[in-house]
């Protein structure tokens, strides 16, 4: 038994100072500081590499939804102008038949209307009579009199309105001056003096004769 338990003995002072020796050497690496300014940086690294590798993600996903946008807006418009396509042709469809129908329409009428002046053509010398007509005497007279329009005249005379640069030289032969008389009948004062100077030019050369 002395062997074993001085084997087990041997064995737990081993241990032992292998533990002691692990924790100083840890101790030691620890508590170092270019080993933990290292370790930082190694992590700052690591972050840093991260944040740049989630960035370009981000940039290829918002490139990749924007071009799916943009495919999706293309087959939405080309969707639009298929179905305004098909309207256009459906309605082109329905415009041909109802041409179609009323050509099949009109050359049947028109076939029918020409063998119906066919059969009138044949059977109109069976039918023609010849009548003259009679009218009577007074029946006669009174077209053949013309009718004649009655005339009344009107016992009241038609107002004959003075002329303006009469009425122009009667005011100012009155007394009134320019101002007045462009007031009175709604003109301008220039006229009113155009029409007293043509007049007392006129005057002036009726005296000279």
């Amino acid at each position: 038994m002395t062997p074993i338990l001085y084997a087990i003995v041997a064995q737990i002072l081993v241990c032992l100072v292998v533990v002691l020796w692990t924790r100083s050497t840890v101790r030691k690496f620890l508590g170092s500081g270019e080993e933990l300014e290292r370790i930082r940086r190694e992590i700052g690294a690591l972050i840093v590499e991260l944040d740049s590798s989630a960035d370009r993600n981000v940039t290829v996903l918002e490139d990749r939804l924007k071009a799916l946008k943009e495919l999706v807006g293309e087959a939405d418009k080309r969707l639009a102008m298929l179905g305004q396509d098909r309207t256009r042709r459906q309605a082109e469809n329905v415009v041909y038949d109802r041409l179609g129908r009323n050509v099949a329409s009109a050359a049947l009428s028109a076939s029918q209307v020409e063998r119906s002046a066919e059969r009138s053509a044949e059977r109109a010398p069976e039918r023609v009579q010849t009548s003259v007509p009679e009218f009577l005497p007074e029946e006669a007279a009174q077209q053949a009199a013309p009718e004649v329009p009655f005339i009344r005249f009107s016992d009241k005379p038609l107002p004959i309105e003075e002329p303006f640069a009469d009425k122009v030289l009667s005011l100012s032969r009155r007394g009134f001056s320019s101002d007045i008389i462009a007031a009175r009948l709604g003109a301008t004062i220039a006229e009113i003096d155009l029409v007293i100077s043509l007049e007392g030019e006129r005057d002036g050369r009726s005296k000279e004769r």
